[in-house]
């Protein structure tokens, strides 16, 4: 074996044996886990207001410390982005990463102390102890390819500022360095279009073993490594036939289950996708190990410390706060983090579910603040992705982008009904469509009651409408906003009607959706299981 091999694979050893300690006794390991991080901050502005010099355990912190959100933080990290010390985390911060968000809300700023830079190193060492079976005994037998935003981080005061990716790639530990791709000056582009084609002009012979990156923009990139291949003169019609040596694709940010059919079909062969956890406040919180298995292991001893309020106890004035001990398989929690980089006790909009405790596994639920509402149906994202993955399963359409949005009843139609924007990747047949539609309807209705009684004979609200859009709308879209590539996602709940409007303008669709369908809302296709 190689001498560089030989030290990454003891590396790897001994962060796995770190993850088994922590497991022992997740519990004790995130008490022990935010002791720490108070100590460390109890000289600060936060810990002095907030009494950290004198909290000996969890209860003592819940009971000082309330949840925040970001309107609340943000003066505090303001001033530690204009170079005050010792605001919420000891000294000066000198890294702030902007939120990826979505493309219907602002980006916020959090600070990212060196401490949690140092967490993230060790995480990434957890991912790549997560992937190593796939990849063989050749850990370092070819590079790997992170497809993320714009590295470039731009100086603000004394601070930097920028994408979270460009603030860990500039501490990828100087073995991993030369195993990276792509190249500084390719990842420090904001011109995503240029940054494909050149991923793909100087990297079509590259033995790349895994590709991270969000799903979405992973399939552009793929697509075009295809046609950069074919316009080489290679008989190629699959990524494998490209890239030998791909081994795993490492996934994020998003649902993957309704991208599945697509990337099965690109890949051309079976390869391990692993999907990952991560947040611009915690950074990377919970590993899928099991390509089989959906369930996200959380990290327990990187750096943050993890609390969870019933999804419905959420805006009450004093929400029950669990920890790990006393979370149940099943229920929806909203996720509350403390990290190492002054960021205590925040609720970070996102909610999940516990498939298992031991050790403590997730999989990702939805966005707390987006839920399709308007009609009283409570139909959330976790309900959507589901509906869709079903719906692809079971037609075998595959879809780019889609977003979903409650379109309100009229005079001439007192009934509401939920307008599906769709960019299928090859147009379906009308009674294709139809089936698809039926198919996203039932599998709501067995989520959730309230939908299922808001359409019960179709009297409160209508079947939905499923509205193909050519392909590249919500890309011409993106590129209109300036969001195109990296980390920036799509919403599947637009915030406003503004947004619908104007992907069905893109999309010459009219402006206000009617059903206009052969089939009536009330008839009931009977389909397969």
């Amino acid at each position: 074996m190689h001498l560089l091999e030989w030290i990454v694979q003891r590396i790897l050893d001994r962060r796995e044996a770190e993850i088994q300690r922590a497991r022992r006794d997740p519990a004790k390991t995130q008490s022990d886990l935010l002791l720490s991080l108070l100590h460390a901050a109890r000289k600060t502005e936060f810990g002095r207001k907030h009494g950290f010099r004198h909290i000996r355990s969890v209860d003592q912190y819940q009971s000082q410390v309330p949840i925040g959100r970001y309107e609340q933080f943000d003066p505090l990290w303001r001033r530690a982005l204009d170079g005050e010390r010792d605001v919420t985390w000891p000294g000066r911060i000198r890294y702030f990463a902007l939120t990826s968000g979505t493309t219907t809300g602002s980006s916020k700023v959090m600070p990212v102390s060196g401490r949690a830079i140092r967490y993230n190193v060790i995480s990434g060492k957890s991912l790549c102890c997560a992937i190593r079976p796939w990849i063989g005994p050749r850990f370092m037998g070819g590079p790997s390819l992170y497809f993320g935003g714009c590295t470039r981080l731009r100086p603000q005061g004394r601070a930097l500022i920028g994408d979270a990716s460009g603030i860990a790639s500039r501490h990828v530990p100087r073995i991993a360095r030369r195993h990276r791709l792509p190249a500084q000056e390719i990842s420090d582009l904001d011109d995503w279009e240029q940054k494909v084609n050149l991923i793909c002009t100087r990297y079509l012979d590259a033995p790349v073993q895994w590709v991270v990156g969000l799903p979405s923009w992973t399939l552009i990139l793929f697509r075009h490594l295809i046609d950069h291949a074919q316009a080489a003169g290679r008989p190629v019609e699959t990524v494998i036939e490209v890239w030998k040596n791909l081994k795993a694709f490492v996934h994020f940010g998003m649902a993957f289950e309704p991208y599945r059919r697509a990337f099965e079909q690109m890949l051309g062969a079976p390869i391990p996708m692993i999907n990952t956890y991560s947040s611009s406040e915690g950074g990377m919180n919970a590993i899928q190990w099991d390509p089989a298995d959906p369930t996200m292991t959380l990290e327990l001893d990187t750096g943050t410390f993890y609390e969870f309020v019933p999804v419905e106890e959420l805006n009450r004035p004093d929400p029950t706060r669990l920890t790990l001990d006393e979370v149940q398989v099943g229920p929806a929690y909203a996720v509350i983090l403390t990290t190492a980089s002054g960021i205590w006790a925040y609720d970070i909009g996102d909610a999940i579910r516990f498939t298992r405790l031991d050790p403590p596994g997730i999989v990702f639920a939805s966005r707390t603040a987006h839920q399709l509402n308007t009609l009283g149906e409570h139909v959330i994202e976790e309900h959507l992705e589901s509906a869709m993955a079903d719906a692809c399963q079971r037609t075998g359409l595959h879809i780019e982008h889609y977003m979903v949005w409650s379109e309100t009843p009229t005079a001439n139609d007192p009934r509401g009904f939920h307008d599906w924007l769709v960019e299928f990747t090859r147009n379906p047949d009308p009674d294709l469509l139809a089936r698809f539609a039926r198919i996203l309807d039932q599998n709501i209705c067995r989520q959730s009651d309230d939908y299922a009684a808001h359409r019960a004979n179709g009297f409160g609200m209508a079947l939905p409408l499923v509205s193909p859009v050519p392909k590249g709308t919500f890309y011409r879209w993106l590129a209109q906003q300036g969001k195109l590539g990296g980390q920036h996602k799509l919403t599947r709940i637009p915030r406003t009607a503004e947004i619908v409007r104007q992907i069905r303008e893109l999309a010459g669709l009219p402006k206000c959706p009617r059903h206009a369908s052969p089939w009536s809302a009330e008839e009931d296709v009977s389909l397969p299981n």
